[in-house]
């Protein structure tokens, strides 16, 4: 199954990343792969949090507006 995430370089160094679907929820590591591991760690946290009622796993709207 392929998850999509969202990753970029820190200030610091290494990368921040987090799945599309929680942005709430970020991770970082030294390298890809390495942020890769955080990010399958921290899916299992989210489904974990959302099964014991901790989190809910309400999705977020998009919505668009006229700006002038």
């Amino acid at each position: 199954m392929l998850i999509p995430y969202t990753y970029f370089p820190a200030k610091e160094g290494g990368f921040i990343g987090y799945w599309n679907d929680y942005p709430d929820y970020l991770t970082e590591a030294d390298t890809l792969p390495e942020l890769q591991r955080m990010l399958r760690s921290l899916r299992d946290d989210i489904v974990a949090m959302i099964a014991d009622g901790t989190i809910t796993a309400a999705p977020r709207s998009v919505a668009s507006m006229e700006y002038a």
